[in-house]
């Protein structure tokens, strides 16, 4: 990975930009998180002799305009642009114009899951260049090095009107990973990162997940691999974001944090041991994990609650036993209830996400009973949404062989619009069927209960910080405004 200094580049000026892309229903949450993937991206460039800048115009909520008067004013040689979902594809077609009506030479640069499973389709547009295919810190940093495309594994681009897809680069190895470059978060300093007023900042700790859910395409993207990185190395990063004192939690990224959950014990050991010597801040974690993991390890739960976990993002998908083998999901609705009673009795909210449309035999009924049996549970938090078949997965393949898809407008890909209809269900009742889930969750099973725990871990003065309350109460009319006007 050693760079020629003999060597002259050609893209000395490096702009990478995060779309300002706003889908319906999540960002009511008031989501915006660091653009790791950038910062990752960033970290293996900034020993090369060449001037790099990060564009987060979701945050800073720029307008097409402002977008391209910001690439006018740095005058990049090269402009990579995260496509960090597949319904952002059109705000990143967008930045791609802006950068050729300034100057056409400069080649705009995709990166990302869907430019990565649809890359000939993502190429055909006028407006890019380059496909960066699967994970981009080393294929980008070796692009960069060459100032070319040719002969460079993972990439995909145009010559002479002909799209040319170089081989498939290797993951990088779990030797690689262990060793991988800290983000250069530097490079997003003065930024604030927050979810519903919380200031917060990524970490990931591993990269990939065992298992292949059929509806998922990180097993894929990851050839069903999953790799972590020391504890050490964990602890050292989150002693460097202590010196930021405002930021107060920390969302851990990872696809699948508890694939070994002893290694998720060690770090949550270290993680009190260097709060109490004062080394890192006294942070709050959110994380996602799988509900038979916490099953299988309640002593993992419990050291998760000791170190600062307050909230976990849980995958239950439905309570239908068949429907979650057909989704390969590997669990039972029983675990889920089991997995609620331990994270409510370690004070820990739990954030459920089921799925609308993923039995394809479902009656209105069905979901109506789903409904009814999720206000029942310990749940503290729960949506739905409907089956997306996103770019890569083994369900958008079905549903095109089933001739259930009824759109490949990628905009629409946002989880809150019907994009197929199943054997018994109209995309107009999978779209009624999600909003009646709103009115009568209201994504919140009990408020009393959640204002518990959160005082139990947060303390009163979180609680009632009039910002906090106010984004909070501003969101939920939002979301209820969204939905009342569905019959």
């Amino acid at each position: 990975m050693a760079y020629n200094k003999s060597h002259s580049l050609n893209w000395n000026k490096i702009l990478l930009i995060k779309p300002n892309f706003h889908s319906i229903g999540w960002d009511f949450y008031n989501m915006n998180f660091p653009p790791i993937s950038l910062t990752y991206i960033a970290s293996y460039l900034e020993d090369l002799p060449v001037e790099i800048k990060i564009l987060d115009s979701k945050l800073k909520n720029l307008s097409h305009n402002q977008i391209k008067k910001r690439i006018r004013e740095y005058n990049p040689d090269i402009v990579g642009v995260s496509v960090f979902v597949s319904a952002a594809i059109n705000e990143c077609f967008r930045i791609g114009q802006s950068v050729k009506e300034i100057d056409h030479k400069i080649p705009v640069v995709f990166g990302g899951r869907h430019p990565t499973f649809e890359v000939s389709e993502t190429l055909k547009n006028e407006y890019v260049d380059i496909i960066v295919r699967g994970e981009g810190e080393l294929t980008f940093r070796e692009m960069i090095s060459k100032g070319s495309c040719e002969g460079i594994k993972g990439v995909s681009y145009k010559k002479n009107g002909r799209i040319i897809h170089n081989p498939d680069r290797e993951l990088m190895s779990k030797q690689e990973y262990s060793n991988i470059r800290l983000p250069a978060r530097h490079l997003t300093n003065g930024n604030k990162y927050k979810m519903l007023t919380v200031r917060l900042e990524t970490v990931e700790t591993s990269r990939g997940c065992p298992y292949s859910c059929k509806f998922c395409t990180t097993w894929k993207i990851n050839n069903r691999t999953w790799r972590s990185r020391p504890i050490r190395k964990i602890i050292e990063e989150l002693m460097l974001i202590s010196q930021n004192k405002r930021i107060t939690d920390i969302f851990l990224v990872d696809d699948e944090l508890s694939a070994n959950t002893k290694r998720v014990e060690r770090l949550c050991e270290q993680i009190i041991y260097f709060k109490d010597k004062g080394l890192i801040n006294d942070f709050k974690f959110f994380a996602q994990i799988r509900v038979d993991d916490i099953v299988r390890s309640p002593s993992m739960v419990e050291k998760m609650a000791e170190a600062g976990f307050w909230a976990v993002f849980i995958g239950i998908e439905s309570i239908d036993e068949e429907s979650l083998k057909e989704m390969r999901k590997q669990i039972t609705f029983e675990k889920v209830l089991k997995a609620l009673k331990i994270l409510d009795k370690n004070s820990i909210l739990s954030i459920g996400n089921l799925i609308i449309g993923v039995n394809l035999h479902d009656t209105r009924e069905d979901i109506i009973r789903q409904i009814e049996v999720m206000k029942d549970t310990d749940v503290d938090i729960i949506s739905f949404v409907i089956l997306t078949p996103f770019p890569g997965s083994d369900t958008l393949e079905e549903m095109d062989e089933k001739s259930l898809l009824i759109s490949k407008n990628w905009s629409r890909y946002t989880v809150m619009e019907p994009v197929i209809k199943t054997y018994e269900l109209s995309p107009g009742d999978l779209y009624e069927l999600l909003y009646l889930s709103f009115r009568e969750l209201k994504y919140i099973n009990n408020a009393r209960k959640i204002v518990r725990k959160a005082r139990r871990k947060r303390g009163l003065r979180f609680l009632l910080n009039p910002f906090r309350l106010i984004s909070v109460i501003k969101s939920y009319m939002e979301m209820r405004a969204l939905f009342q006007d569905v019959s």
